[in-house]
């Protein structure tokens, strides 16, 4: 699709079809998105598939390290404490880069947080 000056910034989203909790299925129609990212970036990772790896879900979030932007700075350092405790500083602090790489552009606030959380785990833990 050749973008007009009316949908520049915008991406054509492909359409898909999702499950929800109670298991249905719904058809989600192709639609224009914003266009978050930036031609030509992007780190070829192993086998040349793009992005720093998948990640493993509930690794911080079984310490109680969950919506971080609504959490606490004392909460979030007691979570990170326990995560530290059992998996060390530098790998949080890799799964925090990690995530804090994959939503600098879809939520700059989380991103802004973890990268916050990572200095202090430098400065307090180390």
């Amino acid at each position: 699709m050749a973008q007009t000056r009316k949908h520049s910034g915008y991406i054509r989203r492909a359409a898909y079809t999702r499950k929800l909790k109670n298991g249905k299925r719904v058809r989600v129609p192709a639609a224009l998105i914003k266009n978050r990212g930036l031609p030509g970036k992007g780190y070829k990772g192993l086998n040349g598939r793009p992005g720093i790896g998948p990640l493993r879900e509930g690794d911080l979030s079984q310490f109680g390290y969950t919506n971080v932007v609504k959490l606490s700075s004392p909460r979030r350092h007691a979570a990170l404490r326990k995560a530290v405790a059992k998996y060390g500083s530098l790998t949080v602090r890799r799964k925090l880069q990690a995530v804090a790489t994959y939503t600098k552009r879809t939520s700059p606030a989380a991103s802004k947080t973890f990268k916050s959380d990572i200095a202090w785990i430098k400065s307090k833990l180390d």
